[in-house]
């Protein structure tokens, strides 16, 4: 276990590999466990950190300051603390999101993002995020707790690491997430995105019931415009194409961190090199 202090509050992080910094970051549930697979894959040629947000994990979870505002200002600060002067930024759901504002704030310092099942603007959650729908999503009532059910049926190759994502999730405390819940409906990228200066690869499973595709459709509008973003679409993939489809995840990832980010596609290649349920 590696960890730093933020005033004096203690930040959790793991770290594999060696090369230019990739940092990964977890959505609203879990932790940085959901990384390792892609960390294992990248860390042959690069740096691989991931972080758990303040409330989550291992990471401290005393105060009140969880929110998307309070995370991009962690990253900041933790890369600081950590000598890295540029980074990939690589997030999930709220993780994306935090990727976002932060690459739009200082691009001299993330060149360029990928973000996976990650909401533009937080009236697309509203659904799952109004009262009682939360409680059913976030694991309050585990009867009926969406999130867990994905994760549980998600085909993961470590039985380890799987039971400790499932305890991550069950461990939360609804305090936490209830603050995180306030923040992401409140939060809008449309406007950071419009303005994004550096290469966006987008993520999204044909299947997600959380953040669906036609959510992210704009993204085509300002790939149109000529801005430098890339949606992509893995149809059979649900909210965790990292975790369902790994080899597929990463060979992306690999590809958009080796070119501008515009011409990234699922290579007609990998039909041959991955097991048809992980394809497509």
């Amino acid at each position: 276990m590696s960890a730093i202090h933020l005033d004096n509050r203690l930040v959790h992080y793991e770290v594999f590999g060696r090369g230019q910094p990739i940092v990964f970051l977890h959505s609203w549930l879990g932790s940085w466990r959901y990384w390792v697979s892609t960390m294992d894959v990248v860390a042959e040629r690069y740096r691989a950190y991931a972080l758990d947000f303040w409330g989550f994990g291992e990471s401290d979870r005393r105060g009140s300051d969880f929110n998307i505002s309070s995370y991009v200002d962690m990253l900041f600060r933790f890369v600081e603390k950590m000598g890295i002067t540029r980074a990939t930024l690589v997030g999930h759901g709220m993780g994306g999101m935090v990727a976002i504002r932060a690459a739009r704030e200082r691009p001299e310092h993330f060149p360029r993002v990928m973000t996976v099942a990650t909401p533009l603007y937080g009236e697309a959650l509203a659904g799952h995020l109004k009262s009682g729908a939360f409680s059913r999503l976030l694991g309050l009532n585990a009867t009926t707790n969406v999130w867990l059910k994905l994760l549980k049926s998600v085909p993961i190759a470590d039985p380890e690491v799987h039971q400790e994502l499932i305890e991550d999730t069950e461990s939360l405390d609804e305090r936490v997430l209830t603050s995180v819940q306030d923040s992401l409906l409140d939060t809008d990228l449309r406007s950071a995105l419009a303005a994004l200066p550096v290469p966006l690869l987008a993520v999204y499973g044909g299947q997600d019931r959380i953040v669906t595709v036609e959510h992210s459709e704009m993204l085509e509008s300002l790939e149109r415009e000529g801005r430098p973003i890339k949606r992509l679409t893995l149809p059979r993939a649900s909210h965790f194409p990292f975790l369902e489809q790994s080899n597929t995840f990463s060979r992306l990832l690999l590809d958009f961190l080796t070119t501008d980010g515009a011409n990234v596609e699922v290579k007609e290649e990998w039909r041959r090199r991955v097991s048809q349920r992980e394809y497509l």
